[in-house]
């Protein structure tokens, strides 16, 4: 993968930051799989989103500031997120046929699958169900994500941090409710809570940003405070404090814990032994997330019909999203990025030569 002189893959990255959105993705998807086993993984969402609103201010608040377009942001994240966006359509759809044709699941009408896989695989709800991603529910964050993007290069660049406060409040004001009324954080993936939904990642989103224009420090330590970080996260989505009630601790969870988690992240390592695994689960985290709910009813047939023992289901169903993920970013992700790039930085030297053409012709 690397060589002794070469510097390693993780040089140079949040890896802390990596680990914890590993284990995060991880935590998601063992709240499909069985909900008992992680019953507040979909506050990962949260965690998902502020480190999102971080990582692209970070990343993209000075290119925007030196002229970068809107457009040209957008094909960007279009290349980063839409070839695993689309395998995990791709799986989650031809599960979904099986099971149809199998009689296992007949919800769903044949002609309601192939319209909403048409329109899914474009990035876009489905306008002919409730759900908004029927055959891969876990992709309507990537959705809010792509509008969070847009918003983001569109006008939260604009703010200034004051603004950028007021927008999470307003935000806050408006998801808080519903989370309590609701019983749950667990928001979002249908048609009728859209609202809720862009509040829930605008507040997220723009928490992250604020954390990104934060004096950041030269020197990130390798201390026991990455191990704590990746311990905290995993603690946060994994346990189920009674005390505290569901919707208030989801609460916690969305409006306190994940910030304060991007945040202290940001300024930490975790040791050199640490680093190769915290950075081998954030690499293939995206994969993870976006193609884990095709895994969940073939393996759950080995758990709920033989009745294999929960925990070594848990396991076994995580080494296999895993492996299904490491697989689709090696032999998918990078080369259709790499061709998507190649095709979009040729088409850009067309158009900058056939100005220049012009102009000399003129």
């Amino acid at each position: 993968m690397f060589t002794k002189t070469a510097h390693p893959p993780w040089h140079g990255r949040y890896v802390t930051l990596d680990g914890m959105r590993g284990i995060a993705a991880m935590a998601v998807a063992l709240f499909h799989f069985n909900i008992s086993q992680a019953p507040h993984g979909y506050v990962a969402v949260d965690f998902f989103f502020a480190l999102s609103g971080f990582v692209l201010c970070t990343s993209y608040l000075p290119r925007w500031q030196a002229g970068m377009r809107a457009g040209d942001f957008m094909t960007k994240r279009l290349v980063r997120l839409y070839p695993l966006f689309l395998v995990g359509i791709a799986l989650t759809t031809t599960v979904g046929l099986v099971r149809h044709y199998t009689g296992s699941d007949a919800s769903l009408k044949l002609s309601t699958i192939a319209v909403s896989t048409v329109f899914n695989a474009l990035m876009l709800p489905s306008p002919l169900t409730g759900t908004l991603f029927p055959l891969n529910v876990p992709a309507w964050s990537l959705f809010y994500e792509l509008i969070a993007n847009l918003v983001m290069i569109a006008a939260l660049f604009r703010l200034p941090r004051l603004a950028l406060v007021a927008v999470c409040i307003a935000s806050a004001w408006w998801f808080a409710p519903a989370v309590v009324d609701n019983g749950s954080g667990n928001i979002g993936a249908i048609w009728s809570e859209w609202s809720l939904a862009l509040a829930r990642t605008l507040y997220s989103f723009c928490a992250g940003m604020l954390i990104a224009k934060m004096r950041q420090p030269a020197h990130r330590p390798a201390t026991l405070g990455g191990l704590i970080c990746l311990a905290a996260i995993a603690a946060m989505l994994l346990a189920d404090p009674q005390w505290i009630g569901v919707a208030y601790y989801d609460l916690a969870c969305t409006l306190v814990l994940s910030p304060l988690l991007v945040w202290f992240g940001s300024r930490v390592e975790p040791s050199r032994k640490l680093a190769p695994a915290a950075w081998f689960v954030g690499e293939v985290s995206f994969a993870l997330y976006a193609v884990h709910w095709a895994l969940i009813e073939p393996m759950r047939y080995f758990k709920d019909d033989l009745q294999y023992d929960e925990v070594l289901m848990a396991f076994v169903f995580l080494g296999a999203c895993l492996a299904t993920a490491w697989f689709c970013v090696r032999w998918i992700d990078v080369p259709a990025r790499t061709l998507m790039s190649d095709m979009l930085r040729r088409r850009k030297e067309a158009r900058l030569f056939a100005g220049t053409d012009r102009s000399t012709d003129g």
